[in-house]
């Protein structure tokens, strides 16, 4: 494999990038005041910005006085943690700057990161989403072309720190580039010789409704065929069909940005699911941040509907 260490960037520097960013940015129509206060700046108060997090730096688990120290408790840890990094655009807007969307696919692996340190099995991250597609075709491709070079120069990462990669979604939407990246991270990332600690889920160009819709369809079909009784479908049999099958539901879904809705995301999968909404931008969202979300989900008690 071609080595990429060394070459994991915040930013694309190209000239276009940053004037369809720009046009981009200037075709939004959020504002630069969130509940009548004025914007942030990109602070961390203190901690490192997100920006300097060390990609090359070796993962450690979390020993028992870390946890004890960050108020957690092993044994109550999520198994599965979703994460919706919205809010690129309206960060960059409220910085000035044009719209890069590295800052948040950085954090979106150091997402999966902090999920592999602290004993999370399965990280999933909702990215770009089927509706998203309805912002044209100039700010699609722009997404694309940022994703497709994060994950060629994070592809080697990957593989080292033992984070496997799957990619849900209709990959048929996506520029062939893209496609072929993609591929490359998954088949490298699932190779026999990489013990997975982390499992690391993206949606990209995914709909949790397209997905039920889809495995509804596959049912019928198998029905048709005379493969299965009508009666034997039940929620275990329709959950094989579903593009995750195989996988838990997640215990926890995180979504920063403000927005307090789904999005349509894992929509089947989240029945059962715990929400935690933040106001803080993606491309914001640190270690700290992650374990304010662990520490709000363990003081929570799951029934299950009993």
């Amino acid at each position: 494999m071609q080595s990429l260490l060394g070459r994991r960037s915040s930013t694309i520097s190209s000239s276009i990038f940053n004037r369809v960013g720009n046009a981009i940015i200037a075709s939004q129509n959020g504002t630069s005041t969130r509940n009548g206060t004025s914007t942030r700046t990109y602070s961390s108060q203190g901690r490192a910005s997100p920006l300097e997090y060390s990609s090359s730096s070796v993962l450690k688990v979390s020993t028992d006085e870390e946890y004890a120290m960050a108020g957690l408790r092993k044994e109550l840890m999520p198994k599965h943690v979703a994460i919706m990094l919205d809010g690129s655009r309206r960060w960059s807007k409220a910085q000035g700057k044009p719209l890069d969307y590295m800052p948040v696919l950085d954090t979106n692996v150091r997402f999966a990161e902090f999920c592999l340190k602290w004993g999370v099995a399965i990280a999933s991250s909702g990215m770009f989403f089927l509706n998203n597609l309805r912002r044209g075709k100039e700010a699609n491709e722009f997404f694309f072309s940022h994703l497709e070079r994060h994950l060629e120069l994070n592809m080697e990462d990957f593989v080292r720190k033992n984070i496997r990669v799957t990619i849900l979604g209709d990959k048929t939407l996506l520029p062939k580039s893209l496609q072929d990246i993609m591929k490359q991270v998954e088949e490298a990332t699932s190779s026999s010789e990489t013990k997975a600690q982390v499992e690391f889920k993206l949606a990209i160009c995914y709909a949790g409704s397209r997905d039920i819709v889809l495995a509804t369809r596959r049912l019928c079909e198998k029905a048709k065929a005379g493969l299965i009784e009508p009666d034997a479908v039940d929620e275990a049999l329709f959950d094989q069909e579903l593009s995750t099958r195989g996988t838990p539901p997640p215990d926890f879904c995180i979504r920063t940005g403000g927005h307090l809705r789904l999005s349509d995301y894992l929509t089947w999968q989240f029945a059962n699911t715990e929400l935690y909404f933040t106001d803080i931008y993606g491309p914001e969202f640190t270690e700290d941040e992650f374990l304010k979300a662990m520490r709000s989900y363990q003081q929570r008690v799951r029934n299950f509907g009993k």
